[in-house]
């Protein structure tokens, strides 16, 4: 996505805004400090984030308590309703958030196509932040479903690896088609208030021949 578009958008402008005030304010946890850090990756049921904090150029690390960190309300749910917002039906949303907020300059949200993951200094991954497999994958396009040409390569290969053929969003039906189910699709992604329907793969050959030729090719 578009970082200038993004950071002149009054919803996102706002929740740095909020952020800021949280980090810096009177009774902030940054106080004293020059930027707060922090990385949320978002996957189908669950979300890793980790952060820092920079003080004459030295990192600060992300302590284990909530003394230092934001709201629930103020950094997830406003980035849980961004992320909605920024669906686009076949196209998908975002993975990866990243805020930067100062004491006296607008903040700034990144968000990338993938996962931004780091390693702990003994190279091992975070507790709970292992790259994602084809499981986790596969719901985050149920929940904001792409077509097979949108789904990044890097993407179909871990669905190959494992075997397991994906949802797919299908533009004639407004859909998401998966284990031969199909439930609707809104500007925020999968209506799941409704009841899935079954479908017949023989019935439609277009669809399914191209997630069989994404998949093993041919």
């Amino acid at each position: 996505m578009d970082a200038l578009r993004i950071n002149f958008d009054p919803f996102v402008v706002t929740g740095l805004q909020r952020l800021a005030s949280e980090a810096f304010g009177p009774e902030g946890f940054a106080r004293g400090l020059d930027e707060v850090v922090h990385v949320l990756v978002h996957y189908g049921t669950r979300t890793f984030g980790y952060g820092h904090k920079i003080s004459e150029n030295k990192i600060i690390y992300k302590s284990q308590g909530f003394e230092d960190d934001f709201s629930t309300q103020n950094l997830d749910h406003w980035l849980d309703e961004y992320r909605n917002r920024s669906y686009v039906s076949g196209f998908g949303t975002w993975t990866t958030a990243e805020i930067h907020v100062f004491p006296n300059k607008a903040g700034r949200l990144d968000v990338f196509d993938e996962e931004h993951l780091e390693r702990m200094s003994n190279g091992r991954w975070h507790p709970g932040g292992k790259p994602a497999g084809a499981a986790t994958w596969a719901q985050q396009l149920l929940r904001y479903p792409r077509t097979a040409d949108n789904i990044p390569s890097w993407m179909w290969d871990i669905f190959r690896a494992e075997d397991v053929t994906p949802p797919i969003y299908n533009p004639e039906f407004n859909s998401v088609d998966w284990k031969n189910r199909r439930r609707p699709v809104t500007d925020s992604g999968t209506d799941f208030t409704v009841e899935p329907t079954l479908i017949d793969p023989s019935l439609e050959p277009g669809v399914f021949a191209k997630i069989g030729k994404k998949l093993f090719g041919g």
